[in-house]
């Protein structure tokens, strides 16, 4: 067998008009119309699926590559070369509509299941394994956003404040390796959320609509257990792109700091999953396990935010608590059914 091509070294952009001969006794191409005789093993050539009409190519294991147009000697040599079912399999799909649109359908399916499951896997693993200083530092300018778009400043006076806050740092002693603060804004009504840079804000809507400071600590234990499970940064980072999310998990330090501008619009547009939910929901009814608060304080707070939230209807369209805290039946149900 043999095929006439146009061939590239490699080293230069310089074509070569030359004959490829196929030897299948002694499993050899050999190229005849260079400086200098040249052979590589017949398995190891490589040779592009047919599109259409378009030129075709065929790659060398020392980066050569060589052209041609000649379909039909090129589906031979790759059936030579050990692929060419799966060529022909390829051209049949993109040569009838009906296969074409199986396989775009399997795309959609595949890229479907990226977004639903993948990305939130990279994510998590990407959040995990930043290292605490850089993944407290992206978040950092996300209040400042959030004030300048949706928050106005607390009319709490400077007491209730510092009351409020000193029963915070009694938390937030279990904590030490959490750089966790506390902040008091007004808008977005009743409302409590965490940043991914420890930051914690509570809305005064919050706080007036809390009978019992038990019941805004609670609140604000969820909140410690996003933070320490870095749920803000993976919903953030889901939100992200996902070039940026990908190149990021692999090492790129400069998508990295791509990253760090993007993830304070990408915070504010993050809803947290059920899962999130569930894990910051443990989180806080260990603690108030341990710190001896009746667990009734988060169910009675959970009510009240659907009650004001929702205008008492049993609904659970993540209206509610910022939009990512939906205050559902069951949740409601296991702080009620607790001991404490």
């Amino acid at each position: 067998m043999r095929l006439s091509v146009t061939y590239y070294d490699g080293q230069s952009t310089r074509a070569h008009a030359v004959e490829l001969e196929v030897d299948e006794v002694a499993g050899l191409v050999r190229l005849h119309g260079l400086a200098a005789p040249k052979s590589h093993p017949l398995a190891s050539l490589k040779v592009s699926p047919r599109i259409g009409d378009t030129v075709r190519s065929i790659t060398f294991p020392d980066d050569a590559r060589a052209e041609s147009s000649d379909h039909t000697e090129l589906d031979a040599l790759a059936a030579k070369a050990g692929h060419g079912r799966t060529l022909h399999l390829v051209h049949l799909i993109e040569s009838r509509w009906k296969g074409a649109l199986l396989a775009a359908g399997i795309l959609l399916v595949f890229i479907a299941a990226g977004i639903r499951w993948g990305i939130p896997v990279v994510a998590k693993r990407l959040a995990e394994a930043l290292p605490a200083e850089l993944a407290y530092d992206l978040g950092k300018s996300t209040l400042v956003i959030l004030d300048r778009s949706v928050l106005e400043p607390s009319k709490l006076s400077d007491v209730r404040k510092a009351e409020l806050v000193g029963k915070f740092q009694s938390m937030t002693r279990e904590y030490p390796e959490l750089p966790l603060r506390l902040h008091f804004r007004k808008g977005l009504g009743a409302n409590a959320f965490a940043l991914p840079d420890g930051t914690v804000v509570v809305t005064d809507e919050l706080v007036d609509l809390a009978k019992d400071d038990r019941e805004i600590m609670a609140v604000l234990a969820h909140e410690i257990g996003h933070v320490h499970f870095r749920h803000s940064l993976r919903v953030a980072l889901e939100s992200s792109s996902i070039a940026m999310l990908v190149s990021a998990y692999l090492g790129d330090i400069g998508q990295i700091s791509t990253l760090s501008a993007a993830l304070p619009a990408a915070y504010a547009q993050a809803h947290y999953s059920r899962e999130h939910e569930i894990e910051a929901d443990g989180f806080a009814f260990d603690y108030m396990t341990r710190a001896g608060v009746p667990h009734h304080f988060f169910a009675d707070i959970l009510e009240k935010l659907e009650e004001k939230n929702l205008g008492g209807k049993s609904k659970d369209d993540g209206t509610a608590y910022l939009a990512s805290h939906p205050p559902t039946t069951e949740r409601i149900e296991r702080f009620r059914r607790a001991k404490k």
